[in-house]
């Protein structure tokens, strides 16, 4: 999610219209906001994350220390994992060396009882590494590469149409939720 899209004062609301027009569990859907959402935001980030989180969908960090990384809002923020930057990972050579940092966010995250997701993997040397250290999820090129959603739903096997809530283009901040 955007810093913009924080700005959106309907946006908890939207996100729940669109789970309830769907009929998607909350519990399925994991949300990615970048650290910079606290600096432009703050306090009302953290009340839109809640409740979001109350319902019960996930929030993930993306990119977690390639921002500004201000460690007091790991213990602040409702958040559910950490997705560790792809220049991290690519760090780790064909040996599996170099995994100092991966390892070292990776025991953060355990420390404050969150759940770790790995971007960028590339080659199984990184995915049994990280594996080894007990990271919950991994996505990279590894499995495919970025697709949009006709590709994404063919890759899937599945149809697009009941998966897309009817919308106009008076609808932007519909779409860009969906996006």
């Amino acid at each position: 999610m955007s810093c913009r899209q924080f700005s959106q004062n309907l946006l908890v609301q939207n996100i729940h219209d669109i789970l309830e027009l769907t009929q998607f569990s909350p519990r399925d859907l994991k949300l990615e906001i970048t650290e910079s959402v606290f600096f432009e935001h703050q306090d009302r980030a953290i009340a839109m994350l809640n409740q979001l989180r109350e319902s019960g969908i996930e929030i993930n960090i993306d990119d977690f220390g390639t921002g500004y990384s201000n460690l007091g809002y790991l213990k602040k923020l409702p958040i559910s994992a950490l997705k560790i930057d792809r220049s991290f990972v690519s760090m780790i050579d064909a040996d599996g060396n170099n995994d100092e940092i991966v390892r070292a966010i990776i025991n953060l995250a355990r420390t404050l009882g969150l759940k770790v997701v790995a971007e960028g993997v590339e080659s199984h040397t990184q995915l049994n590494l990280l594996k080894d250290l007990e990271c919950e999820g991994a996505q990279g090129f590894l499995w495919a590469e970025p697709m949009d959603f006709e590709r994404l739903c063919d890759f899937l096997g599945r149809d697009p149409m009941p998966l897309m809530p009817p919308m106009s283009f008076e609808d932007i901040p519909t779409a860009s939720l969906i996006q």
